[in-house]
């Protein structure tokens, strides 16, 4: 079996991969190419990949349909619709090589036309979609696959603010700029950037980056532009969870070896392990808030990844439950391809005794399982 390692490089104006084969122990360069010349397609290929790998697009979103033209008075078609898991509408555009100038125009006239539509909406887009593709649904499965996807405990309606996510090699300035000054205004707007690579004559290797926001500064960009917005709109319960969470913090930062981050006004707190898409977590339950989960997630784009990772943790069943004290909950079809196993405790109110359970929970699952965590390719 050929073993070969890879590294991207960025040399001057060029981006490179540098391969290393171990059996022969040589280093080769494959250089950027680009899609057109190797017959690589919007919709037959690139669009195919987000659909099946959504994590392309650098975060979690749930596809709900493909080459979607049912808009009043047109026959326009958007490349893809998805639903982030705050519950926000997602509209994919993709070009193959070069943005054009007008890719962001396109894009904010399908977010208009589908700033209309209301959650049965969307429900009964993904289960026309899940027939065509061979997976039958009924109604009720498919607002449940998208209901357990979305992690915003306060969803209950879409907002008429679609989120827009554009794809390409190249975003000519003429976007770029229009994207950053849109963004000043509250619209939610991403660009990912994929270059493909010739590894040889059959193989291309393709990186996806987000251009806008840049990553490193995602975090404060988004703040930023959502300041006041968030300011007026911190209500009494967005409050309570960053109180709850915050004194939860406090009671746990010095009995696990791990960095925490400041939580967020969401019903849920993420702790990371350093392996991609495999996180513990902290998460109340229930429409209204009615019990409370110590949890590990499997969530990498790829069921049989999660399902696989979910499957080691069987041995570890009994001992969990025995130092816990609680039954263990194991999910392998929670959502569409994500994997968690949980504990949880009936109650929803954010009390000193929840408070304490959470604390003495996390420390026990967190010691216990994240050996076997760190096993996971």
């Amino acid at each position: 079996m050929t073993l070969v390692l890879a590294v991207y490089l960025f040399i001057g104006d060029r981006n490179m991969i540098f391969t290393y084969n171990k059996n022969i122990k040589e280093v080769s360069i494959c250089e950027e190419t680009d899609f057109r010349t190797h017959h690589i397609f919007e919709r037959q290929d690139i669009e195919g990949w987000i659909e099946d790998y959504p994590d392309i697009l650098g975060e979690e979103i749930f596809i709900l349909t493909t080459e979607y033209d049912r808009f009043d008075k047109t026959c326009e078609r958007l490349d893809l619709l998805g639903i982030d898991r705050d519950g926000n509408l997602a509209v994919i555009e993709l070009k193959r090589d070069d943005s054009g100038k007008s890719l962001d125009l396109q894009a904010i006239k399908y977010a208009a036309y589908c700033s209309t539509l209301n959650f049965s909406d969307i429900v009964r887009i993904y289960k026309e979609y899940s027939d065509q593709k061979g997976n039958p649904l009924s109604e009720e499965s498919a607002r449940k696959e998208i209901m357990d996807f979305i992690k915003n405990e306060e969803f209950d309606e879409l907002n008429d603010k679609p989120r827009i996510i554009l794809v390409a090699k190249e975003f000519r300035p003429e976007v770029t700029a229009s994207v950053l000054w849109l963004r000043k205004f509250g619209l939610d707007i991403t660009c990912v950037k994929i270059t493909p690579y010739q590894i040889d004559e059959n193989i291309l290797a393709f990186e996806s980056n987000i251009l806008i926001p840049l990553p490193e500064a995602r975090d404060f960009v988004i703040k930023a532009e959502h300041k006041d917005a968030w300011e007026q709109d911190n209500s009494l319960t967005n409050k309570s969870y960053l109180d709850f969470y915050n004194d939860i913090i406090d009671k746990i930062k010095n009995k696990i070896s791990y960095s925490f981050h400041s939580p967020q006004p969401k019903y849920y707190y993420q702790i990371f392990t350093g392996i991609k898409s495999v996180h513990f977590e902290w998460s109340f339950h229930g429409r209204p808030r009615n019990s409370f989960a110590v949890e590990l997630h499997f969530e990498r784009g790829n069921r049989d990844f999660n399902t696989k990772a979910l499957e080691q943790f069987g041995k570890l069943k009994d001992i969990v439950e025995k130092e816990t004290g609680e039954k263990v909950e194991f999910q392998p079809d929670w959502g569409k391809i994500r994997s968690r196993l949980y504990i949880q405790k009936g109650e929803g109110s954010m009390t000193e005794e929840l408070k304490e359970w959470a604390v003495e929970k996390m420390v026990k699952f967190y010691n216990l399982l994240l050996p076997e965590v760190q096993k996971l390719k």
